[in-house]
């Protein structure tokens, strides 16, 4: 078979929504959110962000948060506002009297002589507020004062601080309040303020955290917009990291770096290709198993492992070879390897029938089975019974399959066949993940109690007492994680289930009766379900409300049970997974006020 000339696939990238798309969003939340991730541009003279935002809420919690804390930082920005004839004529003049009634007040305090002779004499806040708006140099023990108070105005008027006088030397600082709930979006505004400056120490953070995934995230999300793509080197041994959440991280930072690889990274890489090639291979042999058993529900969640799989092989590929043309066949003259002659050949085998047909038919009863077929002579395997597959993707390496893939192989086992296999479904009554532990504990209440009564002794209090429920068949079926997942996921339809668990975990189940929620509580989403509509009802609440009883029959009068979740949640969500979330701002953004 002569050489074939095979054009790689466009790499496949999820990039976070940009001002204009959030400008256009018209829910108050979003508005609280616009403000919240845009306030330390706004405080230190930035005023760009204004002309892409149409939300109307987010200009009512600007005035609202400048009045109440009498801001003189924010003064240009009402004055941008009250001059321009982009706003509505109300807007305008609200914004006028506004920052007439700060100008005023800071003329008082001139002409009696009442601006305090110290930093820190009158309240902090205040203080922090005129040293911002002021052109002293702080001091790096008056920054370290506001950090420490407990307060988290005080700790972001810090950040802002820092963020001014561009203080290189507290950047460390700054990176530390990446991980501290109410103020990690001004720590990053902060960060992202400095640009390429923070670099180093950014890096050099990202080193110190490198245990921990979710602080990894968005100091990756970060780096890839400040760093030089000259810099992101050391992420090219992360590609070879047992994490599969890093991997795919470290790629997409670099490929949105723009990174080029050296030729001795180049080699490496190669390595990571085979052994994806070889994950790629043992999904296809487990999805032959599934499909000869008809086990459509599992296997459509392995078709999106198997996609994602692919995804991240093909930006791994385009990270190796960049945009050019890789040549199929023994005698390719540009490769002298082994594994050089083989990427190319495995490409064309993964992708060539894509590219013939114009997409793949995973659908197709036959897909996988010329694929695996295709793919025998570089990694030979035999389909397993479907009982050891289903086993093998139960206890495969979390790296290798989802938590949400593993759940739903563990739905659909009738009941546990042998004394080996129970023994790993009670290992998973101990598993981090609390889905996990609720279907094992499930799995095993379908398969006889004996085995849960000799484990459930080594079983940690609070979760013991919540698996003894399921065992007891106590718990509704609605408030598995579960069925929370597949609630959310049909909500939010383009965010994975695997990240839908983030919020499943806080999201509250409440039946309609005596222990159930009497008033939706303030700052959160409700969903009311009830047996005469197909679909729930939806709250938002951002406010204590006054007359508690309208929402109770609003939410409970033909309620069956509810879901609620804090919009915290949801704003942590985005902070962790900005390329994910936005679909969730557009599906609240059609909910009531």
């Amino acid at each position: 078979m002569g050489n074939r000339l095979y054009l790689l696939p466009v790499q496949k990238m999820k990039t976070e929504p940009d001002l204009n798309e959030w400008g256009n969003l018209k829910h108050k939340y979003s508005g609280k959110t616009l403000l919240k991730t845009n306030l330390y541009f706004l405080e230190t003279g930035d005023l760009s962000v204004l002309d892409g935002i149409k939300n109307r809420w987010f200009f009512e919690e600007l005035l609202a948060y400048t009045t109440a804390n009498n801001d003189i930082n924010l003064l240009p920005a009402l004055k941008k506002i009250a001059g321009s004839v982009k706003f509505d004529e109300s807007l305008r003049q609200q914004s006028s009297e506004i920052a007439e009634k700060i100008e005023e007040q800071v003329k008082k305090e001139k002409d009696n002589l009442k601006i305090p002779s110290t930093p820190y004499e009158g309240t902090k806040a205040d203080s922090a507020r005129r040293m911002l708006a002021g052109t002293r140099y702080p001091q790096t023990t008056e920054i370290l004062r506001l950090l420490r108070d407990k307060s988290h105005e005080l700790k972001r008027l810090a950040l802002f601080l820092i963020g001014k006088f561009k203080m290189t030397d507290m950047i460390q600082e700054v990176c530390e309040c990446l991980s501290v709930q109410g103020i990690e979006d001004d720590a990053y505004s902060v960060l992202l303020g400095f640009g390429d400056a923070a670099a180093k120490e950014v890096d050099r953070y990202y080193m110190k955290a490198s245990g921990n995934i979710n602080a990894g995230k968005v100091l990756l999300r970060l780096l890839s917009k400040i760093n030089t793509k000259e810099d992101m080197a050391f992420l090219i041994d992360r590609l070879s990291s047992n994490s599969r959440l890093i991997k795919e991280m470290c790629l997409d930072t670099l490929i949105k770096t723009g990174y080029r690889v050296k030729e001795n990274e180049r080699e490496k890489l190669k390595k990571n290709i085979i052994e994806t090639f070889g994950t790629l291979s043992w999904i296809i042999m487990a999805q032959v198993s599934l499909k000869n058993n008809n086990s459509e529900f599992l296997s459509a969640e392995m078709d999106k492992e198997y996609s994602r799989w692919k995804d991240y092989l093909q930006n791994l590929l385009f990270l190796t070879y960049g945009e050019k043309a890789i040549v199929s066949g023994k005698d390719n003259p540009n490769e002298k390897d082994e594994y050089g002659k083989m990427i190319p050949e495995i490409t064309v085998i993964i992708y060539g029938n894509d590219r013939e047909k114009g997409t793949e038919n995973v659908s197709d009863q036959g897909y996988y089975k010329r694929l695996l077929k295709r793919l025998q002579g570089y990694f030979p395997v035999e389909v397993p019974s479907f009982k050891t597959m289903l086993e093998d993707i139960i206890n495969c390496d979390y790296n290798l399959i989802s938590v949400w893939t593993k759940a739903c192989a563990l739905r659909i086992v009738p009941e546990i066949g042998d004394e080996e296999f129970g023994e790993s479904i009670v290992a998973l009554l101990f598993s981090p993940e609390e889905i996990l532990r609720e279907e094992s504990a499930r799995l095993l209440s379908r398969s006889g109690l004996e085995l849960y009564k000799a484990a459930s002794e080594r079983i940690p209090g609070a979760s013991r007492k919540h698996l003894d429920r399921i065992i007891s068949g106590e718990i509704n079926e609605k408030e598995f994680v579960f069925e929370k997942v597949r609630f959310l996921a049909s909500c939010f339809k383009e965010i994975k289930e695997d990240e839908l668990l983030i919020l499943a975990y806080k999201l509250s189940f409440a039946r309609n009766d005596e222990k159930g929620i009497y008033s939706q509580p303030s700052n959160t989403i409700a969903w009311s379900f009830s047996s005469e509509k197909s679909e729930p009802e939806i709250f938002v609440n951002h406010e204590d409300i006054t007359d508690p009883g309208k929402i109770v029959r609003d939410m409970r009068m033909n309620s069956y049970f509810c879901y609620v979740m804090s919009l915290n949640t949801i704003r942590e969500f985005n902070f962790q997974y900005p390329e994910s979330s936005f679909g969730i701002y557009k599906y609240i953004d059609n909910c009531k006020e």
